[in-house]
């Protein structure tokens, strides 16, 4: 979350959006040397500021302006239960050559369009479009739209080597068009043809009264024009693609992007992990599904896991998190969901694991001495904590844990350490994707865990 500001001869200076160590409702602004610019406070829904730094220029109206445009983030990321305040990830250090995208433009008619639909050849990820639905009046404006012959924006493929399709951008456009033929929604509160087209379906059926054989005509010839990724691009072309020409109303965040571009087994996947009732009891319920938080938390616990797995660390963390997620996304996008049973377990034996040792209160969470004691802020999960204890305590048989440890016995010695490690707290609280934070992290917890647990 970075919000600029002028500070001289028209100079701007990007500052990040960190929440204060040890606060509830207190937040700053830094600069990439961690200095601090200004301070402030969330009281109900608005910032107050309780110190600037005099060589911020911009007046107060210009202030409370930006101010006012980062607090809905704010807000947001403080109802979905997660601390993505301070993970600032760099650029992608290996970039594609622009030389070899290639992307062709194409005609559609839309009843082509639901053909293709029909048969997967076009995959609309239905889990994805339930967080992203259009209410009757913007579905029946699109339709009218198409019915005054009004041109459409561009639509966006990826296309895979055996030709289907997946929406980089419209989907939520191509998912009304294909409503409305299946006779889903009537027409309704339209502009110009409400006289002509009010309270109609597609086609008539039994009490539905569909459109007039004209209009029928004119929305049947309709053709969407399409630029589609060529399989032969490279991989990072279609998220890049994605992140810069999505137009939905909201923007899409990271794990959003990948929900859409990937294959059916690595996202139910991903939904069985984030419903298991281990899960959902191990974070207290906190982490929330409207912005598939969820998901990603158990898309890094699927991609780090790989990592230990296979050498026994995540050393091999190159430090740029949304290009490793992308990456394991994209090589895990073809593998069904049986490819995955084996994680899947992992990760549930993980959470119990979690929340009998550590609670969970506190399992996940930047905890502090002072936040176990009775009646104490809870705090928000910490991603770099949730990926180091649940691949730490995945390979632990549960029973045995429950046998030879007493419940909570790790809640006050990882209370202990963050207090008392200052690198530690640190790391978990400026910059936790940097590969420097994980791996020290990674190791602490490691170290901790070897010397505590009976095993």
């Amino acid at each position: 979350m970075i919000v600029e500001f002028k500070i001289a001869d028209d100079e701007l200076i990007s500052l990040s959006v960190v929440k204060k160590t040890n606060s509830e409702n207190y937040y700053q602004l830094i600069d990439s040397d961690n200095f601090i610019w200004m301070e402030l406070e969330l009281q109900g829904k608005n910032l107050i500021v309780l110190s600037k730094d005099e060589r911020i220029l911009d007046d107060e109206d210009d202030v409370e302006n930006r101010l006012d445009n980062i607090l809905f983030d704010i807000i947001e990321i403080e109802k979905s239960g997660t601390d993505t305040f301070n993970e600032n990830d760099s650029a992608d250090i290996n970039p594609y050559d622009p030389d070899k995208i290639k992307v062709r433009s194409d005609k559609i008619a839309v009843s082509i369009l639901s053909k293709m639909i029909d048969n997967e050849s076009i995959d609309l990820n239905p889990d994805f479009q339930r967080n992203l639905v259009w209410n009757s009046f913007q579905k029946s404006r699109l339709i009218e739209s198409i019915l005054l012959r009004i041109p459409l924006p561009m639509f966006y493929f990826a296309e895979d080597e055996e030709g289907n399709l997946s929406v980089v951008d419209g989907l939520q456009r191509i998912s009304t068009i294909k409503e409305f033929m299946d006779n889903k929604f009537p027409l309704k509160k339209l502009q110009y043809l409400n006289e002509s087209c009010e309270g109609r379906y597609y086609e008539t059926k039994g009490k539905k009264i569909g459109l007039d054989p004209k209009y029928l005509k004119w929305f049947d010839l309709t053709s969407i024009s399409a630029n589609i990724i060529d399989p032969s691009s490279p991989s990072k072309v279609k998220y890049d693609i994605f992140r810069r020409i999505n137009t939905g109303g909201r923007p899409l965040n990271n794990q959003e992007i990948r929900n859409c571009l990937t294959g059916k087994g690595l996202r139910d996947a991903l939904k069985q992990m984030v419903n298991l009732p281990e899960f959902k009891s191990a974070t207290d319920r906190s982490i929330k599904s409207t912005r598939m938080e969820d998901q990603e938390m158990a898309l890094r616990f699927l991609n780090f896991y790989e990592l230990y797995e296979q050498n026994g660390n995540i050393d091999e963390y190159n430090g740029y998190m949304d290009v490793t997620l992308d990456e394991f996304t994209d090589k895990n996008t073809k593998n069904s969901v049986q490819y995955f049973e084996k994680y899947i377990s992992l990760f549930s034996n993980a959470m119990k694991n979690a929340e009998y040792l550590i609670g969970s209160r506190y399992a996940f969470r930047k905890i502090q001495l002072k936040d176990i004691e009775p009646d104490s802020y809870k705090q928000l999960i910490n991603k770099a904590l949730f990926v180091c204890c649940s691949i730490l305590l995945a390979d632990y048989d549960n029973d045995k844990i429950r046998k030879l440890n007493e419940e909570n016995a790790l809640t006050g010695l990882i209370a202990d350490k963050i207090e008392n490690d200052n690198h530690l707290l640190y790391y978990l609280s400026y910059g936790t994707n940097g590969k420097a934070n994980l791996l020290y992290t990674f190791e602490v917890l490691d170290t901790l865990f070897q010397s505590n647990i009976k095993y």
